[in-house]
């Protein structure tokens, strides 16, 4: 690989790269540079049969390769108990580590590899079992800033302020957050749309709020009128780019 060389007496270095949002057009040079020799891919799901986002962004560059990596698949199941989620991190660590006995190995996550991802959790229990592990991080676009400019507005501008949060706040919190920032991010609205959509209903932030689902792959959906959502069952890689100082943000 054309990045510093590794002392083979100590494990492989661990690549964290963020794969953008999906299109593969969006992945950055660096990344597709490393994933195009790196010699095992380690593939984030949220459950074993499942496919993965993160893979499909990936997969020109990986064709494109005249030998392909060896994959391996790690499963993070879609929980908040907490036994479950370390087991499974305890897991994925140890499969990791005996990958990166044999070489590099590059992780893959959609958008930045240390927002709202799960290798950050993961690069802990490593740390612990491998103190002197190598890692290399190589950040990806987010799905709002490619949201952002799907729409031709700007986030923020000038003393604005920004914040991007999980929707699963719960209202109060929502409602502060709405109060105190210029722009808001809301990410994580497939479970809890309704109750999003009556906050702002009743803020007055529908006409300044776009919805955005599945960016950058066929799947992709661009809504201005959020309202015609409420009955709708909506994408997990779905979010709401909230601009309170735009008059409207409808087309």
């Amino acid at each position: 690989m054309k990045e510093k060389e590794v002392d083979r007496s100590v494990p492989g270095t661990l690549y964290g790269v963020g794969v953008g949002p999906g299109d593969p057009d969006l992945l950055t040079v660096r990344a597709a540079r490393i994933l195009s020799v790196v010699p095992t891919l380690a593939v984030p799901k949220s459950v074993s049969d499942g496919s993965s986002l993160a893979l499909e962004a990936v997969r020109e560059t990986l064709e494109s390769r005249t030998t392909p990596p060896k994959t391996i698949e790690l499963v993070f199941p879609m929980t908040k108990d907490p036994s479950i989620l370390e087991t499974a991190r305890s897991e994925n660590a140890r499969v990791l580590s005996e990958a990166l006995s044999e070489g590099d190995v590059a992780f893959i996550s959609l958008g930045d590899i240390f927002f709202y991802s799960t290798f950050g959790n993961l690069l802990d229990g490593l740390r612990r079992q491998i103190p002197d592990i190598s890692v290399r991080i190589v950040p990806g676009i987010t799905s709002f800033s490619a949201a952002s400019a799907l729409t031709g507005r700007p986030l923020v501008q000038g003393s604005e302020s920004l914040a991007v949060v999980p929707a699963t706040y719960g209202a109060e919190s929502l409602d502060q957050i709405l109060d105190t920032h210029d722009s808001v991010v809301l990410m994580k609205i497939h479970r809890v749309y309704p109750a999003v959509l009556d906050i702002l209903e009743r803020k007055g932030l529908c006409d300044r709020t776009i919805y955005l689902a599945e960016i950058g792959t066929p799947r992709q959906e661009i809504v201005t009128d959020i309202r015609t959502l409420k009955d709708r069952t909506l994408p997990y890689m779905s979010l709401l780019l909230v601009r309170k100082n735009l008059r409207e943000v409808r087309a």
